[in-house]
């Protein structure tokens, strides 16, 4: 219910607003001032509804925003902002594989590393979509990035983002990297440091 009230698709109060609208027009042509008075009233539900879908955004907008944010903060190495997007007990996983790290310290210092590496120039977060999951909202995207170790030639990633909300504040409880252009998790995990 929550989703429809603040995160509406743009359509529904536009087609709220032209049914109010063809009842205020209906209405004034016939003289008849309940009709006109019901489809203003109408309209500006309609409006209100967009206002408030506008401003107030929903856990999953939350995390959406913050997915992206997460991503920006890697390419553009704001690591205490990176930092602070995670919980302290934070797990990454690469699914399909043995492959996990776990502890914001420990991945902090993994990605860090990592980053520097493959020579990161840019990321991209794209496809973002969010779904609630018990406890936490999952967010799924798709992340092309561009690097010096495939010498220009953009990467395409496939992952999944779990956030809780942690005293009121949205934070990463795990990370899990489901695919990586093609690549075994063993290829791209040999081509890393050891972890």
């Amino acid at each position: 219910m929550r989703d429809l009230l603040f995160s509406v698709p743009w359509y529904l109060p536009t087609i709220t607003a032209i049914i109010g609208l063809a009842l205020l027009v209906n209405g004034n042509s016939r003289q008849n001032a309940r009709l006109r008075n019901a489809g203003g009233l109408v309209i500006l539900l309609a409006a209100g509804w967009a206002t408030m879908s506008y401003l107030v955004d929903t856990p999953k907008e939350i995390c959406e925003k913050q997915t992206r944010q997460f991503v920006r903060a890697v390419a553009d190495r704001e690591w205490p902002t990176f930092d602070g997007m995670m919980e302290p007990g934070v797990d990454f996983k690469f699914v399909g594989s043995p492959w996990q790290i776990e502890g914001r310290d420990n991945l902090s210092g993994a990605v860090k590393a990592d980053i520097e590496q493959i020579g990161l120039k840019s990321a991209t977060a794209a496809d973002v979509t969010a779904a609630n999951k018990g406890n936490a909202i999952t967010v799924a995207m798709k992340v092309w990035s561009n690097q010096d170790y495939t010498l220009g030639t953009p990467l395409d990633s496939e992952w999944e983002l779990d956030w809780r909300d942690t005293a009121g504040h949205w934070l990463l409880h795990e990370i899990r990297a489901l695919r990586v252009s093609g690549v075994k998790p063993e290829e791209v995990r040999g081509s890393l440091h050891a972890r």
